[in-house]
């Protein structure tokens, strides 16, 4: 009998193996859109393990509009991108698994239509093959974003060279999203046409210099476009050819002495070392960010002078001071007569004085918003203190504080406040404990009922 039951279990097995479908093997019988749409609300990798349950689901797809590659979404890891290949002496095991694992899975997929194709690994040049394959496959899925995070990729190790030809190779361009990280992007003159149909660019770590200015006229829709990282060339001019572009982000880029804005934008973000920063015939730009790094005299002057000269209309700025790096702030600075919304981001040096701060709103006269938030450097003592101009604040509603904690004047300063915006509705402060829990929470009592006494019509608010 057992030996019955062993023959009938064996081929039960064996017919299971060859995808006899007969033998009790229910899902296996569900139509292809049912089992298409079961692998759908799997993940990559048990995807991919499904091909080996019978031949009925070796060639069933998963319908998907989203492909993501990266060690989670392949192996069910949260690593760093590089260690694939733990228990391995030879780190390129872990990359010859990851590009195995892709295109096994892009052997299964037939999704006739993709929004996003993304690669997050360490890749260079030397799999470009491997590569090209993809970007072929996300063309011919006329995906509107493509992502290549390669970053991380070990020194001496040629960037990924991004081929601009294939993208030409649908019928008419589909691509709306472009986001590079440690690529080379090196377009031919007469390949520029191909980034006709971006709406954003995003580049981090690619060596653009004499290639951006190609790269940018091919880009006549291009409308959110920010550069991390990167060399620029050593002049850099947004004009008016770029009719469409509304936001631009300069984060860190190095090579450029001089830097010029002529055209409106919605949004423009700049942080890094001081350069030759000017905005030509006064755009219209809504909002601004500013965070300059090694300021110094020339950074101290065109914050608070040259800035507020060449964008009069300025309604939103949001400032980073390195009080460390930078000179004092002038107590007479030039006004920002529109502006109604001011982020200000303070990081405080040993000596620096919170209280020069007035000298700020003083210079925004019809302010309605701030925020303030304080971060601190190192140890402080309290600096010796400066006598400001005190000035009624009319159209100053809402305030919020946010790192307070009083061993940098910011008390004081909130009394000012306080006691000079007329009009105030709501201020919110976010409490930073400094000598441990109890001695905090009764300090932070004190001002409470301080704060209270003095603001009995505001909507004051102690976090």
């Amino acid at each position: 009998m057992e030996r019955g039951m062993k023959t009938l279990n064996e081929e039960h097995d064996s017919r299971v193996q060859a995808g006899d479908t007969k033998t009790g093997d229910r899902v296996s019988e569900l139509p292809e859109d049912i089992l298409s749409f079961i692998l759908s609300l799997m993940s990559m990798r048990d995807a991919v393990q499904t091909r080996v349950l019978s031949r009925r689901w070796k060639n069933v797809s998963a319908p998907t509009s989203n492909l993501q590659f990266d060690l989670f979404t392949l192996f069910g890891i949260n690593c760093d991108r590089n260690s694939l290949s733990i228990g391995s002496d030879n780190q390129s095991d872990g990359k010859c698994r990851f590009i195995k694992a892709v295109d096994q899975f892009l052997h299964l997929c037939r999704s006739p239509k993709l929004y996003s194709f993304k690669v997050c690994y360490s890749l260079g040049n030397d799999s470009e093959c491997h590569i090209d394959r993809w970007i072929s496959f996300a063309v011919r899925g006329h995906t509107e974003k493509l992502v290549l995070d390669f970053s991380g990729l070990p020194k001496g190790c040629e960037l990924y060279n991004f081929p601009c030809n294939l993208l030409s190779h649908g019928k008419l361009p589909q691509l709306k999203h472009l986001c590079l990280q440690s690529c080379a992007l090196r377009p031919s003159p007469d390949s520029t046409n191909i980034f006709n149909s971006l709406k954003t660019l995003d580049l981090n770590m690619v060596p653009l210099e004499e290639d951006l200015n190609c790269i940018l006229s091919g880009c006549v829709t291009l409308e959110w476009l920010r550069l991390t990282n990167c060399k620029l060339p050593v002049s850099f001019f947004i004009c008016e050819q770029y009719l469409c572009l509304k936001s631009l982000i300069l984060d860190q880029c190095h090579g450029a002495k001089k830097i010029e804005i002529s055209r409106p934008l919605t949004v423009f973000e700049y942080i890094g070392g001081m350069t030759n920063l000017s905005f030509v015939g006064a755009p219209l730009i809504e909002k601004v960010k500013l965070m300059l790094m090694r300021a110094y005299a020339r950074g101290t002057d065109y914050m608070f002078h040259g800035l507020a000269k060449e964008l009069p209309s300025l309604q939103r700025l949001s400032l980073s001071l390195f009080t460390r790096d930078m000179m004092s702030i002038p107590e007479n600075m030039t006004k920002f007569y529109h502006l109604k919304e001011l982020d200000l981001i303070v990081i405080l040096s040993l000596d620096f004085d919170l209280l020069s701060v007035i000298s700020i709103l003083n210079a925004v006269p019809c302010l309605h918003t701030l925020n303030l938030a304080i971060r601190y450097s190192g140890p402080r003592s309290l600096p010796e203190k400066r006598r400001y101009t005190k000035q009624f604040y009319y159209y100053l509603k809402e305030v919020e504080i946010s790192g307070f904690r009083d061993q940098c004047n910011a008390l004081d300063l909130v009394l000012y406040v306080l006691d000079n915006a007329l009009r105030l509705e709501r201020m919110t402060i976010r409490w930073t404990s400094t000598a441990g829990i109890r001695m905090g929470e009764s300090w932070k009592k004190e001002v409470d009922d301080l704060l209270k006494e003095k603001a009995a019509h505001v909507e004051l608010i102690v976090l």
